[in-house]
């Protein structure tokens, strides 16, 4: 079986997509990734093979567009979040941008399959070039998500913004043969879209670990991350105010974990703090008592699979409803980032209800079909649908 992988730029929807496509690969099946932009490289570190599919497109610029409206790129992310967290589903803007960089993408994947000949194609969440191209090659299409919405009409939606790229490549408009895969705790997804379960297996690249991180913690160890773009929309306030409560916890270790390319030379840095770059974070959650962020899919389902209670700061996007999913669940906290406490933390660490709440959504977790188990699945219904 071949399967051809269409991702949208971005690691945040890349990523959930690697331990699949290394199931695949160990079956003895081929599969090749159809991206661009900071997507392409980092499929190559994941030791998958690779096409870019539109080098030439400023992927940024799709998606700050705004030479028709006032709203500046940080606001509307947030506006987005109240949307999704407030009615389960997403404003027609959203599927507007991400149609702008799927129809940039969809001559060179329709290229693409036609040279590779998949026999399948999974595609990230709002991909709309990946079901376009199943379409016009006659393959089905599977979507692979990484949260917690089971979305029926999503692809009717973003597929109606696809048109012309239907008719440009003699296709006729609509939807392929399709089904999705859905990677939260089946307790946790809101929704009735059709689709296949499959555990969450965290994939945060490989690195170097550091020795601090393979030795004891001389305290209880929290994680805090932030994601890659929270610190540009916050220029680093919210970190700031994050030091100053983590301050006041001295008898825990708290790893700020906010990557490379970030000045924190100004700041005031308690000494239970500690700053690094990239580290894979499932390695350094596997060394923690709890975890704070931005309320990222990646972050929350990393830490649900770790078993570890959560202090959630969103700041735009799906991470609103994350948050209250958490909280409704009871495995963890949500706050602003102004009002984060050091008393916010030490009940983070040490409330029994949320430790025990992430206790049993690690071992529903931990009780799903693997993505090795679902390599059968998607090769009958490639084959028969």
């Amino acid at each position: 079986m071949r399967v051809l992988f269409a991702i949208s730029p971005g690691i945040g929807h890349l990523f959930p997509t690697v331990p699949l496509a290394w199931a695949l690969r160990s079956a003895g099946h081929r599969v090749l990734v159809a991206t661009t932009d900071d997507s392409v490289g980092a499929a190559a570190n994941a030791g998958l093979p690779v096409v870019d599919v539109a080098p030439d497109v400023d992927v940024e610029a799709l998606l700050w567009d705004y030479g028709e409206q006032d709203q500046d790129p940080v606001e509307a992310a947030r506006d987005i979040g109240a949307v999704i967290a407030d009615a389960q589903g997403a404003p027609e803007s959203l599927f507007e941008i991400f149609s702008r960089v799927s129809d940039a993408m969809v001559d060179g994947m329709v290229e693409t399959a036609r040279r590779w000949r998949p026999d399948v194609i999974v595609h990230s969440i709002l991909q709309a070039a990946g079901p376009v191209t199943a379409k016009v090659v006659g393959v089905p299409a599977v979507e692979h998500g990484f949260g917690f919405l089971r979305h029926r009409d999503y692809a009717e939606r973003y597929l109606r913004h696809m048109v012309p790229a239907f008719e440009r490549h003699g296709a006729e408009p609509g939807p392929p043969p399709m089904t999705s895969i859905h990677v939260a705790p089946p307790s946790m997804m809101l929704g009735d879209g059709p689709g296949w379960p499959v555990r969450y297996t965290p994939y945060h690249q490989g690195g170097v670990l550091p020795d601090w991180l393979t030795e004891p913690a001389a305290g209880p160890r929290v994680a805090v991350t932030l994601g890659t773009f929270v610190p540009h929309m916050e220029e680093l306030t919210t970190v700031e105010r994050l030091l100053e409560a983590a301050g006041g916890v001295p008898e825990a270790r708290f790893v700020f974990a906010l990557g490379d390319g970030y000045d924190t030379g100004g700041l005031t840095v308690p000494g239970n703090v500690r700053f690094t770059g990239w580290v894979p974070l499932d390695e350094l959650l596997a060394t923690c008592e709890a975890v704070v962020h931005h309320g990222g899919c990646g972050s929350v389902l990393g830490a649900l699979t770790a078993g570890l209670p959560q202090l959630t700061l969103p700041h735009g996007a799906d991470q609103f409803l994350n948050a209250r999913i958490l909280t409704g669940h009871g495995v963890g906290l949500e706050a602003g980032p102004g009002e984060v406490t050091a008393d916010t933390l030490r009940r983070l660490l040490t409330d029994a209800g949320l430790r025990e709440a992430a206790r049993l959504k690690r071992k529903e977790i931990e009780a799903q079909a693997t993505p090795a188990e679902l390599v059968g699945r998607l090769a009958a219904f490639a084959g028969g649908a």
